[in-house]
Order: structure tokens, then C-alpha cells, then sequence
């Protein structure tokens, strides 16, 4: 029977996926977001901003990588660090009013493009 565990360990892979739409992070102020949806975009905001703290900890090789500040980076935390796969797909807006969006978000995805 033990031969047939460890064959059967052989062939089975596990995967899991993780599907996270941060579209509304935008510049609030800019958006005319109010009441709960002001808050919501304050919490996307803050959890983008942890997950970028996340990223650059693990680029840099910190010890300390606080994926405890958020509930998006500790439910991420196994799917940025170790043997994983990551993909990052972004939405940049050619008009010139979203440049600093633009921007903002193509130095995230190249800070996330060098996690190993």
C-alpha cells in the first residue's frame, strides 16, 4: 500500500488560486467617491499600500515582511513568498489627466516583476 501512496503523491498536484481586483484604487479626491464608497476606496488604498510594502520587504530580502498589517497580504502571504507563480495584470488609462495613476501603477508592477 505505501508503494501506492507515494505514486499516487507523484501525480497529484495542488494549486490554488487567487483572483484580487483592486479596480477601485484611484485617487480618491479625484474620484467623488463619498460615504461608503469613500471608505471602501480608503481600505483598498491602505491594502494596496501594505501590499506594496509586502513586495518591497521580499525584494530587498527584509527579515521582517509584515504581512499581518493587512487581511489582502496575509491571505496573499503563501501566494507572494516561496515556490509560487504570480501574475499582475494592470490597467493604465492613456488620457494625460491619469499620468500620475499611470505611473504610480507601472512602478508597483515593476517592483512586483522582480519578486524571486
Amino acid at each position: 500500500m505505501s508503494h501506492l501512496n507515494t505514486f499516487l503523491e507523484e501525480l497529484v498536484k495542488i494549486g490554488k488560486l487567487n483572483l484580487v481586483d483592486l479596480a477601485s484604487t484611484e485617487n480618491i479626491s479625484r474620484s467623488g467617491a463619498v460615504g461608503k464608497h469613500f471608505c471602501e476606496a480608503v481600505n483598498i488604498n491602505q491594502s494596496l499600500l501594505t501590499l506594496g510594502r509586502v513586495i518591497t520587504a521580499l525584494v530587498e530580502g527584509d527579515s521582517h515582511v509584515p504581512y499581518c498589517d493587512s487581511k489582502l497580504t496575509l491571505i496573499l502571504q503563501d501566494s507572494l513568498g516561496g515556490c509560487t507563480k504570480t501574475s499582475i495584470i494592470a490597467t493604465v488609462y492613456p488620457a494625460s489627466i491619469n499620468l500620475e495613476e499611470t505611473l504610480s501603477t507601472l512602478d508597483y508592477v515593476n517592483r512586483a516583476k522582480s519578486l524571486k
